[in-house]
């Protein structure tokens, strides 16, 4: 995203001697929600394993690398900027954050 650092970043990676599948499990789909905006970036690397193992296939060696990448849309980047928004935004999340309190 614009060659811009991401806010956030996480990597994981899962080694095995080897893996077999008697069922392959569902494909799950991560979601990111919330406020404010975001854009995400997702990267997977596989070894010795591809996209969409087979069930009873033994895999050996096989590494799984995972990691996402996120940058927040800040309310001061876009287009339609004003001060005066950023400040009812404030003040609306301070009156939320006290009527929980």
């Amino acid at each position: 995203m614009s060659g811009r650092r991401p806010d956030l970043e996480f990597f994981t990676s899962v080694k095995a001697k080897e893996v077999k599948f008697g069922k392959v499990p569902e494909r799950r789909k991560v979601t990111y929600y919330g406020e404010p905006g975001h854009e995400t970036e997702v990267h997977v690397e596989r070894e010795n394993i591809p996209g969409e193992p087979e069930e009873g296939v033994t895999y050996r060696d096989v590494k799984v690398d995972w990691a996402v990448e996120q940058w927040v849309a800040h309310p001061a980047e876009a287009e339609d900027f004003e001060a005066e928004d950023v400040a009812r935004e404030v003040e609306e999340r301070r009156r939320r954050e006290a009527e929980t309190d």
